[in-house]
């Protein structure tokens, strides 16, 4: 079964404690709901049972046909499977607090039935909010790109690199739903920053090779003073790490995998990236990264640069002074499920490095959102996100 199914099914495990207790309080608990709505009663179940179609038309297909692409499945029917995930667990906190009134309210009134009428209106209130809510906040932080805006403070910074900018980027990771607009309207808000050096951090695709060269076409529009370079990312090392090194050569950018580059600033100062591959599939080699790290130097700036944040490179990039570290990978959590005033994200289960900027010590930690999507096509609670860092003298 492919993964893409079985994380689908997984999802969709997850979500049915939520949709059963909605659907629980529309027919056993909340009969005045369905006679709210007349003859249309079965609106509202049907619709939080159609947020199942995307999962049962899988594994239908599969179990028939045994050889099935879900990324070739019509595009609504996976955005409404992503849209419910969000939508259910929104509505059920909602629903569960109107439960929870509903229950404190009759040790101050003994009118059961004009309670019961109320309630019963809230929920169907609730649901028709909830849905417009959630539609309009799944199309903005899926369409919008934030630029997130950090300075940081560099001890001993020579005066040529006040107010220098560096724009990080991560995870463009083109596809069916990243394609080159996406990408090229991503690349033009990066050069509206006006960087000095641009690192990106990794997954230029999301999958196979098909496009690959689209992707480093248009990432290769990008613009900066001192360059564009980039790491290796996981679904680039599946793809095949050199189908995307010849692509981003051609486009003219620097893959580094396991190296130092040194970028000359003036004649007195230089900037140093290493570039770390930490992927699922290539974990790095801690002697190596530490040699990378050694030999770094003392450059006027150092930057870590991988594209999973792992402990033992936060603890080579603080002991040899790095500046900064910079990874991707997560998408910034990309669909922060809401529930109960909290926030879920599958990242959350794997990293403590999710979004933004984070501190080790003395060492910046910064983790870029990306652009593209995994798993699901859409974003919730995390948008895609330019990072743009300008540094400034401690």
């Amino acid at each position: 079964m492919p993964w893409l199914l079985r994380m689908t099914i997984v999802v969709s495990f997850l979500m049915a404690p939520a949709a059963l207790y909605l659907l629980w309080r529309l027919y056993v608990s909340g009969p005045r709901v369905i006679s709210q709505l007349k003859r249309r009663k079965f609106i509202l179940p049907a619709i939080i049972c159609s947020f199942y179609l995307f999962p049962l038309v899988g594994v239908v297909d599969f179990y028939l046909t045994c050889d099935i692409d879900v990324l070739k499945y019509p595009k609504p029917l996976t955005y409404w499977f992503w849209f419910g995930l969000i939508f259910v667990f929104q509505l059920v906190t909602w629903v569960i607090i109107a439960d929870l009134i509903k229950w404190a309210s009759r040790f101050f009134s003994g009118n059961k039935a004009w309670i019961g009428s109320v309630h019963s209106r809230a929920l169907v209130t609730l649901f028709v909010i909830i849905f417009c809510y959630t539609g309009w906040k799944v199309y903005k932080d899926t369409t919008r790109i934030v630029v997130e805006d950090i300075t940081l403070n560099i001890e001993d910074l020579p005066g040529s690199l006040h107010g220098f900018k560096i724009v990080h980027i991560s995870d463009i990771q083109g596809d069916e739903y990243t394609g080159s607009q996406r990408i090229a309207d991503y690349i033009g808000k990066l050069n509206a920053q006006n960087p000095d050096l641009v690192i990106f951090t990794g997954d230029l695709i999301s999958y196979g090779t098909d496009f690959i060269k689209q992707s480093a076409r248009e990432f290769g529009q990008a613009e900066s003073k001192y360059g564009v370079y980039a790491v290796v990312g996981d679904h680039d090392y599946w793809a095949g790490t050199g189908h995307v090194e010849e692509a981003l050569k051609e486009a003219g950018i620097p893959l580094l995998q396991d190296e130092n580059a040194v970028i000359p600033i003036d004649r007195s100062y230089s900037a140093v990236i290493t570039g770390i591959t930490e992927v699922y599939s290539k974990q790095s080699d801690p002697e190596i990264a530490d040699s990378l790290a050694r030999s770094a130097g003392e450059g006027a700036l150092k930057i870590f640069a991988s594209h999973q944040v792992d402990d033992y490179l936060i603890s080579s990039a603080r002991e040899h002074d790095f500046d900064m570290m910079l990874a991707g990978h997560t998408h910034g959590g990309q669909i922060r499920v809401p529930f109960m005033g909290m926030e879920f994200s599958a990242s959350e289960r794997e990293t403590s490095y999710i979004s933004g900027l984070y501190f080790d010590g003395h060492l910046p930690i910064i983790v870029n959102n990306g652009l593209g999507f995994t798993l699901g096509p859409i974003r919730y609670n995390a948008p895609p996100t330019i990072t743009v860092i300008e540094l400034q003298p401690e």
